[in-house]
């Protein structure tokens, strides 16, 4: 995928028409955390739909805006883009910083941990 960047409110946006399969203005006014203008999020989404993360269609006086960018693929990129420019291709220091940095609970440290014991890198299998 080629690097696309969002910025904090363009993320908010996209996480919200991501959860939804399809928004329009709206439906993200509704169900985002935090008060903003119904041009904000116009306007955002028509960024959104320029740098090609939204396309639209109209339906009636309503534009109806549905993701191209699917929600995992995105996280892949932009997780990808950090491990390679902050920690040198190495999830061994992006895993020490985030335990580090979080305070983490014992179930999620227990998550955590099945979660690596239980990983086969690909093309591998148990025999």
């Amino acid at each position: 995928m080629k690097e696309k960047v969002l910025h904090r409110l363009d993320l908010e946006v996209m996480k919200e028409v991501w959860k939804l399969g399809q928004a329009t203005v709206n439906d993200v006014l509704d169900n985002i955390d935090r008060k903003l203008a119904y041009t904000t999020i116009a306007s955002t989404m028509k960024s959104l739909e320029k740098k090609g993360f939204l396309s639209y269609q109209v339906v009636g006086r309503t534009f109806l805006y549905k993701p191209l960018v699917k929600e995992s693929e995105f996280s892949h990129s932009m997780l990808s883009n950090l491990l390679e420019r902050f920690f040198d291709n190495s999830a061994e220091k992006l895993v020490n910083t985030l335990l580090e940095v979080e305070q983490l609970d014992a179930t999620e440290y227990e998550r955590l941990q099945q979660l690596i014991n239980n990983y086969q890198p690909e093309g591998e299998t148990d025999e």
